[in-house]
C-alpha cells in the first residue's frame, strides 16, 4: 500500500467540476505499474466500482499520477476520475491509500 493525493488541475469541465488527478511521490511508488513518458493502463476500484484509467509519469516530475479521463476497454472516453470520486465522497486535497496488486489499483480514504 502507498499514499497519494487528489489534485485538482485549476481546469474545469462544462459542469463547473474541477478536473482532478491522483499523484504519488515517485519514492513511494515503486509498487505502482508506470513508465516514463507512457500512458500505463490500470483497474482503479473507487468505491464499489472499478474504472479503465491510466498512470504516467515523466522524468521532469517527482511523482507519478493517475490520469483525469476514464476509458472503456476499447480506449475511449467515458468519465472523468473527479465525477468518480466526488461521487464516492472524495476531494481535492484529500490524502488517500492506494492498496496496489498488480495494474489493479484501489483508492481508499486515509483514516
Amino acid at each position: 500500500m502507498t499514499e497519494g493525493y487528489i489534485r485538482g488541475l485549476s481546469q474545469f469541465y462544462a459542469d463547473g467540476l474541477e478536473r482532478m488527478e491522483i499523484w504519488i511521490d515517485k519514492k513511494h511508488a515503486s509498487l505502482l505499474p508506470h513508465r516514463d513518458n507512457q500512458r500505463i493502463s490500470i483497474i482503479l476500484m473507487i468505491g464499489e466500482k472499478s474504472y479503465n484509467a491510466g498512470i504516467r509519469s515523466t522524468p521532469a516530475n517527482d511523482y507519478v499520477w493517475i490520469c483525469p479521463d476514464l476509458e472503456d476497454k476499447f480506449g475511449r472516453k467515458m468519465g472523468s476520475l473527479a465525477r468518480a470520486l466526488t461521487n464516492n465522497g472524495f476531494q481535492k486535497n484529500q490524502r488517500v491509500n492506494l492498496d496496489i496488486e498488480g495494474n489493479k489499483i484501489k483508492i481508499t480514504p486515509v483514516p
